[in-house]
């Protein structure tokens, strides 16, 4: 009677341990998307913690950058990817975390050439271009290296993720119109960009009858895309 207990208390402990391992697995296939949604960043071995990203990171920056971003080499490349995310999130066409199939839906019935920027899926890349092509919707990688931006597969470099779209707009690569959240947009949105393609971004600072909040707002995103 105590073998058959023994038994079936060890068949007991040897289902909740498939168990276990079963909930594991369910966990660690979980879609890089969903681990994406907490903005929290991910905590490095404490062999690494000496030449990590966190000697640069305050409480404050690890509240609202993406989670997915990879250790940075330097300084200057977290004070890069700080700023690029910053003014993403007020450029109206930062979608943050997204699958692919989300955005090409989302761009689907949109014009040729319209794009919009998400985080990637990918563990060791920042950021998505997804635009709508002659051949329907596409997404491009755009790296980071050595403080320099590029598409997959292009051997161009840009100084910023802005410099980048600059110039694929204003060629013939077909990046035409940003596909923004807010539709239509804000009239001090609208003014901003306006302000931006007139006078240029050198010269927010030193324009008359601009007030300082609005000077603020236009420092925030000094791009005309």
């Amino acid at each position: 009677m105590q073998r058959l207990n023994r038994q079936g208390q060890h068949r007991e402990q040897h289902a909740g341990t498939e168990q276990n391992t079963h909930t594991v697995r369910a966990e660690s296939q979980e879609p890089a998307e969903r681990q994406l949604d907490s903005l929290i960043w991910m905590k490095l071995s404490l062999e690494e913690q000496a030449e990590s990203w966190h000697q640069w990171v305050t409480k404050g920056d690890s509240d609202i950058l993406p989670t997915h971003l990879r250790p940075f080499s330097s300084p200057a490349e977290y004070e890069l990817v700080k700023s690029t995310h910053h003014q993403l999130l007020h450029s109206g066409y930062y979608w943050g975390p997204m699958t692919m199939e989300e955005a090409h839906r989302i761009l689907s019935h949109s014009e040729i050439g319209t794009f919009l920027i998400r985080d990637s899926c990918q563990p060791d890349v920042l950021f998505t271009l997804s635009y709508q092509s002659v051949d329907g919707a596409t997404s491009v990688r755009v790296h980071l290296d050595n403080q320099l931006f590029r598409l997959h597969g292009s051997h161009r470099n840009f100084p910023s993720l802005f410099t980048l779209l600059s110039y694929y707009t204003s060629s013939s690569c077909k990046l035409t119109v940003p596909y923004r959240q807010q539709r239509p947009e804000s009239l001090k949105q609208l003014c901003r960009r306006a302000i931006i393609r007139t006078y240029g971004p050198e010269k927010i600072d030193i324009l008359p009858g601009l007030s300082k909040e609005m000077t603020r707002f236009v420092h925030t995103y000094p791009y005309c895309i």
